[in-house]
């Protein structure tokens, strides 16, 4: 009786998460908006903000709300991400066993990878408790922490196989017909426009609606009363 009450959590869980994931880092991308009209100015690649304006909103007041808030709800998404991987390869395993231990192995390791670049990029936001008369050192000191070099670089890449590993496991949920295809479909879609035009806010947004719409028919099967 024990066994099967905990099984049961663990697939509420589960189940909760693959909605909570996507849904966490909608609201983290949506947060990087002032407004509406910023949502549809669209690029296909990323252009840095100079380092200067960067600095200069981390030493405002706007950079809880423009950075240091955005990020934190975002980085929410990392616990709940690995709670998703862990029942979607559950669901599959006896189906596509290889399948369901890769993806799930993957985006697990690399959500330890993804939850590092979370937190070092939320700990560069110091950088604004600097006083003003020495901007141009936080500007200096800004430009090397945030250089893709070194640890910060190795994190960075390592961290895609969090989301690569959604993508294997989606083409496990397509080929077990567990679920209308439609459903993994828009999985492996959404992971792979956040993958494909990463930094990109406003299509990582639209990423993570296709994510979370085709994950709602996945957690139905775990948050069902005869789950």
């Amino acid at each position: 009786m024990g066994n099967q009450k905990v099984m049961l959590l663990m697939k509420r869980i589960g189940g909760v998460s693959l909605v909570f994931s996507p849904l966490t880092l909608i609201i983290g991308f949506a947060m990087h908006f002032q407004n509406i009209r910023e949502f549809f100015v669209f690029n296909l690649k990323y252009v840095q903000v100079p380092v200067e304006e960067t600095v200069e909103m981390l030493m405002s007041s706007d950079a809880g709300r423009n950075f240091i808030n955005p990020h934190l709800v975002a980085y929410l998404a990392v616990p709940f991400m690995i709670f998703a991987s862990l029942a979607i390869g559950y669901l599959i395993f006896k189906q596509k066993p290889w399948i369901a231990f890769i993806g799930t192995a993957m985006t697990v390791i690399g959500s330890v990878f993804i939850g590092g670049v979370f937190a070092a990029w939320l700990s560069f936001a110091a950088i604004g408790n600097m006083p003003v008369d020495q901007f141009e050192y936080a500007v200096s000191a800004f430009k090397e922490l945030t250089t893709m070099q070194g640890p910060l670089a190795l994190i960075s890449y390592l961290s895609i196989f969090s989301l690569l590993g959604f993508m294997v496991l989606a083409v496990g949920l397509f080929k077990s017909n567990l679920v209308p295809k439609w459903s993994a479909s828009l999985l492996f879609i959404g992971y792979l426009i956040i993958i494909a035009f990463m930094d990109l806010d406003n299509l990582m947004l639209i990423g993570a609606v296709l994510i979370l719409i085709g994950s709602i028919p996945i957690s139905k099967l775990f948050l069902k009363k005869d789950a």
